[in-house]
């Protein structure tokens, strides 16, 4: 199975080290854990990151990861669920998208994370819903990647435009 991230360039580095989770907080995560948010696509991965920027001028660029065999889609064309924790919908509130929902999701994330039963949590994205981010756990044992190069990445100026 294959995931992108996409990142500010100064991060290629330690883009898949879950450091960032130590000094931010997000939607599925408090501040304090080590995590990795992906996405399944490329196209994804950049709205994702869209989302969050005030500048077109900041460096980015997209990280393609392979995770292991044992991660490939299934017939369903998503990975095997003994490998992955999947976040359920219908835990959830109705207005699980809503900044206000923050705290029970990091609670949902967290109990994952403390768990420590699979390196994978899929969670819906909150920007298309019926697609899918993935969380890594990069200090879980059977926590593997392996990386692309970085790709120098930039956003179509037309996404800056003013509606």
């Amino acid at each position: 199975m294959q995931v992108w991230r996409v990142c500010k360039g100064k991060h290629r580095a330690t883009a898949f080290s879950g450091e960032g989770g130590l000094y931010a907080s997000s939607r599925w995560m408090p501040q304090g854990l080590r995590v990795v948010y992906v996405a399944e696509s490329l196209a994804l991965a950049s709205l994702e990151v869209f989302v969050h920027l005030e500048s077109d001028r900041i460096p980015l660029v997209a990280i393609r990861a392979r995770l292991p065999e044992g991660f490939a889609p299934a017939a369903t064309g998503r990975i095997p669920m003994e490998r992955v924790t999947v976040a359920q919908l219908e835990a959830m509130d109705p207005e699980w998208q809503s900044v206000e929902a923050y705290g029970r999701l990091q609670a949902m994330g967290k109990a994952w994370r403390q768990a420590g039963r699979t390196p994978v949590l899929q969670v819906p994205s909150a920007i298309v819903p019926v697609e899918f981010n993935y969380l890594l756990n990069p200090e879980h044992p059977d926590f593997r990647v392996v990386l692309d190069p970085p790709l120098e990445f930039r956003l179509d100026p037309r996404m800056w435009k003013q509606r």
